[in-house]
């Protein structure tokens, strides 16, 4: 008979004595709660846009908050500001953009 293949999950499953056995279960076990409370937080996230859309479907006429849009004018500003600041060296507008 073919001898079956171990994998990591054999490997946790058999009870070792061995130090360094003992500390890769430990990180493995660490691993697995983080992952597990990452997982429980990405659930309640989406329990929480399923209530927000579930909400507007049933009640549309509630106004829904929106992102204030960006002004032309101030993003012209910004924009003047950034290149009409001179250092006393000639730089090029990507230079003057991202530094």
């Amino acid at each position: 008979m073919a001898e079956k293949k171990k994998d990591a999950r054999d490997l946790l499953d058999t009870k070792s004595t061995d130090s360094t056995s003992n500390e890769i279960n430990t990180l493995v076990v660490k691993s697995l709660t983080n992952l597990e409370e990452k997982v429980e937080a990405i659930d309640w996230k989406l329990w929480e846009i399923y209530n927000i859309i579930k909400s507007y479907v049933e009640n549309p006429s509630v106004p829904q908050p929106s992102q204030p849009q960006a002004n032309a004018s101030d993003v012209a500003t910004e924009l003047a500001k950034l290149l009409g600041s001179s250092d006393g060296e000639k730089k090029s507008v990507v230079k003057k953009l991202f530094g």
